[in-house]
């Protein structure tokens, strides 16, 4: 809150007052970005300083392009061994609901996350892996490609074509996951990689790089990180420019997320209409008696 109340930074009170958009990264980078860091480690606040910092080192290991497996692994290192230190498995009754203030749902994803990324090095073909495709969305990402069959372009299908669609996606998906396959199948409008005779290309750097047992480290000591096409030094140049959102103090500023006067007004919305009402059920006003079933 003090850094927020100072003004030097994006961050503004109403944003650490309300949730304004919990689903925005825009926001989550506000929050989490290195002026904040920096206003916390002015203010004295070195420990919320060191937890934003964390954050935003396990984001950037998780999205950000051009970072080397070995990198990637060290900027997860930090907050997996906050969580860990969180808990003593050793102490009974265990942590139910939190865990020293994590939500407990949050605090297993978390760890699970990062030790899941450390395993599949061992468990994926050539050994690598685009960090970027693996996620809670494989759901979305299914039905993005069920979309591309709509020639139409509206991103929309009928269910007369879903079934079609889905067939079609299904077949798409075997063919590319096919480990006999000798031929270049495009599935996407455009693409980044190289699809057959580089599928596992001879990657450079991390070759070698294993991760040992130490006492905030319990991972495998045999697991050998190797750097992805993403992680290469090339790909860091075609990353967009950082983007940070903010909530402004002007009073006429404009109202992100407000509707028009013709949305409000001139469009119809059943759901403000009273049920008794849109049924047709007529009730006297100052009529007091209370119907019971």
């Amino acid at each position: 809150m003090k850094v927020a109340k100072s003004g030097k930074t994006l961050l503004t009170p109403i944003m650490i007052e309300e949730i304004t958009d919990p689903m925005s990264i825009t926001m989550a980078a506000t929050h989490f970005s290195e002026a904040v860091e920096a206003g916390m480690r002015n203010n004295g606040d070195i420990h919320s300083a060191e937890l934003c910092k964390e954050v935003r080192q396990w984001w950037e290991s998780e999205d950000k392009p051009g970072i080397s497996a070995s990198e990637r692994y060290s900027l997860r290192r930090d907050l997996r061994k906050r969580l860990l230190e969180c808990v003593d498995f050793k102490s009974f009754p265990p942590p139910t609901s939190y865990v020293r203030g994590w939500p407990i749902q949050l605090w297993e994803a978390l760890l699970a996350n990062m030790d899941a990324k450390a395993y599949l090095y061992t468990l994926c073909r050539g050994e690598t892996y685009n960090v970027r495709a693996f996620s809670s969305m494989i759901g979305e990402t299914f039905f993005s490609e069920v979309t591309l069959n709509d020639r139409r372009g509206q991103g929309t299908v009928s269910c007369k074509e879903f079934g079609q669609f889905i067939g079609n996606a299904l077949e798409q998906v075997q063919i590319r996951l096919d480990p006999d396959r000798k031929f270049s199948y495009n599935t996407c409008r455009s693409t980044v990689y190289n699809l057959v005779e580089k599928a596992e290309p001879e990657h450079t750097g991390d070759v070698g790089i294993s991760t040992r047992n130490t006492a905030q480290n319990n991972l495998p000591d045999n697991i050998t990180l190797k750097s992805h096409t993403f992680d290469m030094p090339e790909r860091g140049r075609l990353a967009g420019k950082n983007k940070c959102s903010t909530v402004s103090l002007d009073r006429n500023s404009l109202q992100k997320g407000s509707l028009g006067v013709r949305w409000e007004k001139a469009r119809t919305n059943e759901s403000k209409m009273l049920p008794s009402q849109r049924m047709g059920i007529q009730y006297d006003q100052n009529e007091t008696t209370v119907l019971k079933k």
